[in-house]
């Protein structure tokens, strides 16, 4: 009798291990899973950090670009404090290669701080939008350093973090009834 039960405690035990593992394998799973979008635009800029008042080269690569004219660049200059200057760029883009777009535009304003952008382009007679993206302007003290360029502190925790609290959870309720 006492060997079926020490069997069925180590069974227990044994599931309980199975469990746990397999809820942080799943855990681990979903918060390394990228979510998968439609392939829309790439905008490449160059140089890659661009200073204030500079001259800036803008590439956008739409893939399957057959159907697709009237591409569009929208830029916005901004300084500290979310602050946009009114004159911002809207300038149309030629083609240069299959899927390939081009323009260059020179900044305008010695104090912006950061650069925001989009392309805009008809697809099939439907306009199309990208994310806006934003480039921090590296920024030229008097000694000749700089701000070291893009610097994303927006502090917003990915989707990696769901998974990990679910897991959590899980692995707090099982060792809580293991107590009972």
């Amino acid at each position: 009798m006492e060997v079926k039960s020490n069997m069925r405690d180590n069974v227990k035990k044994s599931m309980m291990k199975f469990l746990i593992a397999a809820i942080v394998i799943l855990g681990l799973c979903v918060s390394t899973s990228g979510v998968t979008a439609a392939i829309g635009p790439t905008i490449e800029l160059y140089p890659e950090e661009p200073t204030p008042q500079s001259t800036v080269l803008f590439t956008v690569i739409i893939p399957d670009s057959e159907t697709v004219s009237n591409v569009q660049l929208i830029v916005k200059e901004c300084k500290e404090g979310d602050i946009c200057f009114t004159d911002s760029f809207n300038e149309s883009m030629t083609e240069k290669d299959v899927d390939t777009f081009e323009v260059e535009i020179t900044l305008k304003h010695d104090t912006a701080t950061y650069i925001e952008y989009h392309v805009g382009y008809l697809n099939n007679d439907v306009w199309e939008e990208s994310d806006s993206e934003k480039l921090d302007l590296k920024i030229e003290s008097n000694n000749g350093n700089s701000n070291g360029g893009n610097d994303d502190t927006n502090g917003t925790p990915g989707f990696e973090f769901i998974g990990v609290l679910i897991s959590a959870i899980f692995i707090l309720l099982i060792l809580n009834k293991r107590k009972r």
